[in-house]
């Protein structure tokens, strides 16, 4: 199926990623030139730009699995929105891992946190909307009802609703992905490339340490007391 795909993917992914953050770090403390810095810069964007596109193929597939985040680890699902990070949480844990900056790029950096906000609270306020209204929809209807037809047939209609927004949070069908990826590739272009690799790496580390986070807290709640 779609989502067996998906899972299969994920955990190639995951180990090629690895990789791309070994390579980093092992980049950002040598000396390296600009032009080998930059392939790595792009080989890292581009395994990104491979993952979004593999999760919206999932969401075709089943757009609520993406949503409900069960291929992320646990302290991952803890942080997620839409089926992803917060783009301007992102910003936040880049930017004083890469300071100093210059005065452009401090700006370039405010600028496109608060559009990433601005596009978060449209797609929050979106998804409250959808989530009452099929809530309402369910729960519509006489008590002690032998049937619950009607309700489910409504609520079958709103969920349409919600199917389609949720799509939209797609990489081709995930504005989520597009916003991240726009992320990713503006700071590449308000960064040097070396601040670019850095902030990269931040990123990778960071996952790297929440999924980590997730098989210690794991561990730990299988031992017996």
């Amino acid at each position: 199926t779609g989502i067996a795909t998906f899972e299969a993917e994920y955990g190639h992914w995951l180990e090629e990623q690895q990789k791309h953050v070994s390579d980093l770090r092992a980049a950002v403390t040598s000396n390296i030139s600009d032009g080998e810095m930059r392939v790595l810069v792009e080989a890292s964007l581009n395994h990104y730009y491979e993952l979004f596109r593999m999760k919206g193929a999932a969401a075709k597939a089943d757009v609520f699995y993406v949503m409900s985040g069960l291929w992320k680890s646990s302290a991952e699902r803890f942080f997620l929105w839409i089926g992803g990070f917060r783009p301007s949480e992102l910003i936040k844990i880049l930017r004083p891992k890469i300071e100093p900056l210059a005065e452009p790029q401090l700006q370039g950096i405010c600028n496109l946190g608060q559009l990433c906000q601005q596009a978060e609270d449209a797609l929050s306020q979106g998804m409250d909307r959808l989530q009452q209204t099929l809530a309402q929809s369910v729960a519509d209807g006489q008590l002690g009802e032998a049937s619950y037809s009607p309700q489910i047939d409504t609520a079958m209609e709103k969920l349409d609703g919600v199917v389609r927004f949720v799509r939209q949070v797609t990489f081709q069908h995930l504005l989520l992905s597009i916003m991240v990826q726009r992320l990713q590739s503006r700071l590449v272009h308000v960064f040097l490339t070396r601040q670019a690799a850095r902030g990269l790496l931040v990123l990778g580390e960071y996952f790297e340490r929440l999924r980590a986070l997730s098989q210690v807290w794991a561990t730990n709640t299988r031992e017996p007391e």
